[in-house]
């Protein structure tokens, strides 16, 4: 498994009923150009499974949706900071 990544972030929400979110800088992910699955941890919460994916076209920055529970397990809200580990599940491809 590759090693994990460790950065800071903000829970992000566009509008109330849309999924929380987590922008991923390029630098946190060198050499992804598609989506991949990772554990991630914000805080000292407990590690869960998440699709890392590309924001979209003309762009190299990557995001992940949050659910309600992950972020009440977390302690956290949308527009808090928090400290995100990223352990991507398979290495970079070749």
């Amino acid at each position: 498994m590759p090693a994990p990544v460790v950065f800071n972030a903000r829970i992000l929400r566009k509008q109330d009923f849309l999924p929380r979110y987590v922008v991923v800088k390029p630098e946190h992910v060198p050499g992804r150009t598609q989506a991949f699955v990772a554990d991630v941890r914000l805080n000292d919460s407990p590690p869960f499974e998440r699709n890392i994916r590309p924001w979209g076209k003309g762009s190299d920055v990557f995001f992940f949706n949050l659910t309600e529970p992950q972020c009440r397990k977390a302690g956290l809200d949308t527009n808090d900071p928090c400290v995100v580990t990223l352990t991507p599940r398979t290495p970079v491809p070749r």
